[in-house]
């Protein structure tokens, strides 16, 4: 029997024209103009051209050719060329039906119930099921029987001989598959460690057949999500090659400088470059580190750009903040290994400070990560752009709010010397309010719960703003003030003044209560003061109205000196318009000075004479202010004391050494003097002047 295989496959059909109605339509539509440009001029014209041999010629179907053209008999209808089609469909359905027949009536005599389903009716009524067969015609001759034996050792032979080919090749087999499974092991063993080291593996999205591990950070920008991926890929010996693409241009840190006049006196410190055959953790925690440096070094220049623009400077690539004129703090991002080695190996004296600082950077970058975890998880919030983080803000916060607390601390140290050159009983006490721990707990007021505060949260708080500094400035037992700096953004601290009660004295009388004068004859302003130029300015007119107040204390209660109605400055001040009898009691007799305060409250002044004798006490200040509402520098402060009185002529001695004095006029009895007071500089005290001047009085 023949061994070529058996096909029931219609002829095909010779190709002419269109297949279907819908190819003829596509193809019409493809002319330009389609249907409404065709007429039968331009068909007429193409059939002669073809039967004429013209070859295949562009047929015109711009619609010019008459209607008379259109009527050509050789030109097949389209209704013609639709039967034909149809019929050629039915020929090809009737072929099949045919086959299917001659197929279905061949099984029917090995499986009829399978057959009967697919047989026509017709044809199982006309020669029933079971009539045709295919069975072997041709019987194995005695010749083929005999060679059937050297057949089967040929083929055992052949067997043979494959399964030897087969043991070779899996010998070979076996031997590569046992150094594959080490090259596996070796890959996997590191794999493992990667993800027993607590980083993450999965598998690449884009490359689902091969692993990767994520070192970034969720929070991370967006411009960075995709650096905090890298494949773990397979290399030639079985190791992990990290395939990471930051990490082929070197592992970046960033290193802070200090500079004075241009000089380094003071680097952070750089780790060593990774060598190719270290560890896989050690790598992965290296790109995550080189991530970390860029993402750090984009966002400070983005803040620096935006809003340090005036205050940090930005050449090549770095980063420059003048702290005065000749200290400065230089940011660069720098590849590890690149730097000079005798470079590496100096050390200055600000190395400590400089990788303090190096370490704050990181830590504020992770605060700005933590920051925008909790505003993905607020609903209400807008998602939208993230605004510069405050990485360098709060430096240059601290920075200038340390200024600003030096420099009020230098004024008010060097206001109380002065003070206490002259005798005045003044103190200053620095009060800054203790750092909570880091696992702080504060307990509620109203339940004995414990609230716990995390860790972070309290370095954050202390990272992002620095602690309030309180001064507690005793200018006399009487006149105290509170001062608050508040640190700011980037202006330092602003100065909140308020007044604190006066020490109680142990000589004063049972029902006497001490009054702080300052709030009536000199108070301060209900908003914060901006400035340290604006603070000086009120505490150098505080101190001389302080002391007026004080000292008219003692002038009251010299001997033979009525006291007035008020037993202090401030009650006598706001009791000025008190009772006319009690008053006219207490006027002191002919030839005594009533003394009471200056209308400014710097000084205390004879009442009877108009003002004209009494005593005015001064803060001057010499170098202080350059215009820029800077602090000091150079600062020259002096108390000064000036007083008018009548100096007996005769038989009287000097009252006081050491002053500048002139001699005005006079009084019958004496002669006018006014003489002036400087400290530091003047031996004696302030209160043992005054008194003296107090004591003489006016005169007559």
């Amino acid at each position: 029997m023949d061994d070529r295989p058996f096909s029931l496959q219609p002829r095909s059909a010779p190709q002419q024209g269109p297949r279907s109605i819908a190819e003829f339509i596509q193809r019409v539509n493809a002319q330009p103009g389609g249907f409404r440009a065709l007429n039968w001029t331009d068909v007429r014209r193409e059939l002669e051209a073809s039967l004429n041999g013209g070859g295949d010629q562009d047929v015109d179907m711009t619609g010019d050719g008459s209607e008379a053209d259109s009527e050509n008999p050789e030109t097949k209808d389209i209704a013609v060329a639709r039967d034909e089609i149809l019929r050629a469909i039915h020929q090809t359905h009737q072929t099949s039906m045919f086959a299917l027949d001659f197929v279905s009536l061949l099984l029917s005599k090995e499986n009829p119930a399978m057959a009967v389903s697919t047989l026509s009716p017709g044809l199982r009524d006309m020669v029933g099921i079971g009539t045709l067969g295919a069975t072997m015609l041709n019987a194995p001759t005695p010749v083929a029987q005999s060679r059937v034996p050297d057949q089967k050792m040929v083929s055992i032979g052949k067997r043979l001989m494959d399964l030897n080919k087969a043991a070779d090749t899996a010998l070979a087999t076996s031997k590569r598959l046992q150094r594959e499974i080490g090259l596996e092991t070796k890959y996997w063993s590191e794999v493992l460690g990667v993800g027993e080291g607590g980083w993450q593996t999965f598998r690449l999205p884009h490359e689902p057949q091969t692993l990767g591990v994520k070192f970034g950070f969720s929070n991370t920008a967006p411009e960075f999500k995709a650096s905090g991926i890298a494949p773990l890929r397979r290399a030639e010996d079985g190791s992990v090659r990290l395939e990471h693409g930051i990490m082929g241009r070197g592992s970046k840190r960033i290193q802070v400088k200090i500079l004075e006049k241009g000089v380094v006196v003071g680097k952070s410190s750089l780790p060593q470059p990774l060598p190719p055959d270290a560890p896989l953790q050690d790598r992965v925690k290296e790109s995550r580190d080189t991530v970390f440096a860029q993402e750090l070094w984009y966002e400070m220049n983005r803040e620096a750009r935006s809003d340090l623009d005036n205050i940090v400077r930005i050449e090549k690539r770095t980063a420059t903040y003048d702290m005065d004129s000749t200290t400065s703090i230089s940011l660069q991002l720098v590849t590890l290994g690149d730097e000079d080695e005798t470079t590496e190996q100096q050390t200055g004296p600000q190395d400590a400070w400089a990788n303090a600082l190096s370490v704050i950077l990181g830590l504020l970058l992770t605060n700005a990560h933590r920051a925008n975890e909790l505003k993905r998880s607020e609903p209400s919030l807008k998602k939208g752009s993230n605004p510069p983080y405050f990485i360098l803000r709060p430096l240059i916060a601290y920075h200038k709010y340390n200024q600003s607390v030096q420099k009020c601390a230098e004024f008010l140290t060097a206001l109380i010397s002065v003070l206490r050159s002259a005798g005045v009983a003044s103190s200053i006490t620095m009060r800054e309010k203790p750092l909570s721990p880091l696992s702080g707990s504060s307990s509620s007021s109203s339940s004995s719960s414990t609230t716990t505060t995390p860790a972070s949260t309290s370095l954050a708080t202390l990272l992002l703003k620095p602690p309030a500094v309180h001064f507690d400035l005793t200018i006399t037992p009487a006149s105290r003030l509170h001062i608050l700096l508040k640190p700011t953004t980037l202006s330092g601290a602003s100065y909140a003044v308020s007044m604190l009660p006066p020490i109680q004295q142990q000589n004063q009388p049972p029902n006497y209560t001490a009054i702080n004068p300052l709030p009536v004859f000199c108070p301060a302003a209900s908003e914060d003061y901006l400035h340290l130029p604006q603070l000086v300015t009120y505490l150098c007119e505080a101190v001389p109205c302080a002391l007026a107040a004080a000292y008219f204390e003692l002038a009251v209660t010299l001997p033979g000196r009525p006291r007035p109605a008020a037993t202090t400055a401030a009650a006598a001040s706001q009791d000025g318009s008190g009772d006319q009898e009690e008053g006219q009691q207490q006027k002191p007799r002919e030839g005594e000075a009533l003394w009471g305060m200056d209308v400014l409250g710097k000084g205390i002044v004879d009442l009877d004479t108009g003002g004209e004798y009494g005593v005015h006490f001064d803060i001057v200040r010499d170098g202080y202010h350059d215009g820029n509402n800077e602090s000091p520098k150079g600062e020259k402060l002096e108390l000064r004391v000036k007083a008018d009185f009548v100096e007996p002529v005769v038989g009287e001695d000097e009252m006081v050494a050491g002053g500048e004095g002139s001699e005005v006029g006079g009084r019958e009895g004496g002669k006018k003097v006014h003489r002036e007071w400087r400290w530091p500089g003047t031996g004696e005290t302030v209160g043992v002047i005054v008194k003296q001047v107090m004591s003489n009085g006016p005169g007559e």
